[in-house]
């Protein structure tokens, strides 16, 4: 027997870009932070107005905050910042002139996305955007992802299955670890780079006339229109020698060949349909094989829907919501 109540809101969407952006989900105040509201895929100052990085290293309050957000992503991407992100080699810093020459046409720029995302470790998400809109990729990017209704059917799944369960599971840089057959190549001014970014990579010493420093990427990036699929094509591999497959038919809709785990997955978000632990467990055992991730063995937000689970009535419910998404 089952029991779902959905309650879905207008949402209003808005991107925090220099030049381009990729789509992020959905956003929550900090509490006791003023300059937070809810609102999804931004931040939004106290005067209802959309901030960009421009904006917010341009207010006292929070500056420091988001410029450490934005070396924290350079570093992840780059070769670490010491004492606080290890880096993934995804890019390295170059002079213009070590670019082949037969590549110069196809450097392209960079966007910023800032948003808040209170279910991750890292509260305060800066996102460094390739302009997707300047690469040539010549195979198919489309990358298959779980909708809203795949992933309320497997919710309903979940209540209506005796013993059933969910968990969620986060993988932490999912776009960043998978190697390019050929690099890119991006620019960024060196003005927007924080102090300490440009001190730990003698970025100085490589900046050109223009005031750019140039980028070789080797693997995955956000923005890049080959990153999501060749991101997923290495974890179906790796996650198909563990008798885990996905759908043919429903995109993003995974299943065990044997086992009675079902899972939707929406970029690097996991929804986990689980009927006993063992089971739970040799699916997270799986990925942490090769990713790192975040487990949620409460299960009360997935893809900005907050879930309340009630496994104990007599009628098994789950209620889904998005508090706050009007305002």
């Amino acid at each position: 027997m089952m029991a779902t109540e959905l309650v879905t809101p207008q949402i209003e969407t808005a991107m925090m870009t220099t030049e381009a952006a990729i789509p992020q989900r959905d956003s929550k105040p900090q509490a006791g932070t003023s300059w937070l509201y809810d609102m999804a895929n931004s931040v939004i100052g106290d005067d209802g107005k959309v901030l960009e990085y421009k904006h917010l290293i341009a207010d006292p309050k929070t500056r420091a905050v988001w410029q450490r957000a934005f070396g924290n992503e350079l570093g992840r991407l780059a070769q670490g910042m010491p004492g606080r992100v290890e880096g993934t080699n995804t890019l390295f810093f170059i002079r213009k002139s070590d670019i082949p020459a037969d590549r110069r046409g196809d450097v392209t720029y960079v966007g910023y996305v800032v948003n808040y995302r209170p279910e991750k470790e890292e509260k305060e998400r800066f996102r460094l955007v390739v302009g997707g809109d300047r690469i040539t990729y010549e195979g198919d990017a489309g990358t298959p992802t779980a909708d809203l209704l795949t992933i309320k059917l497997v919710v309903n799944s979940v209540v209506s299955t005796p013993n059933a369960k969910y968990l969620t599971l986060d993988l932490k840089d999912f776009y960043l670890n998978t190697p390019m057959a050929r690099p890119e190549y991006i620019r960024i001014k060196l003005a927007d780079i924080p102090e300490d970014v440009i001190e730990r990579y003698n970025l100085r010493e490589l900046v050109d006339a223009d005031g750019y420093v140039y980028c070789r990427v080797e693997k995955g990036m956000y923005g890049l229109p080959q990153a999501g699929i060749i991101a997923q094509e290495l974890l179906e591999e790796r996650l198909g020698k563990e008798g885990y497959f996905q759908s043919q038919i429903t995109p993003g809709l995974w299943t065990h060949e044997d086992r009675k785990t079902i899972f939707t997955l929406v970029v690097d978000d996991f929804g986990i349909k689980y009927v006993n632990d063992a089971d739970a467990h040799h699916l997270i055992n799986a990925i942490k094989k090769h990713y790192v991730c975040t487990v949620d063995w409460e299960a009360e937000r997935y893809c900005g829907v907050a879930l309340k689970w009630d496994y104990t009535s007599r009628v098994r419910k789950v209620h889904l919501t998005m508090p706050n998404a009007v305002q």
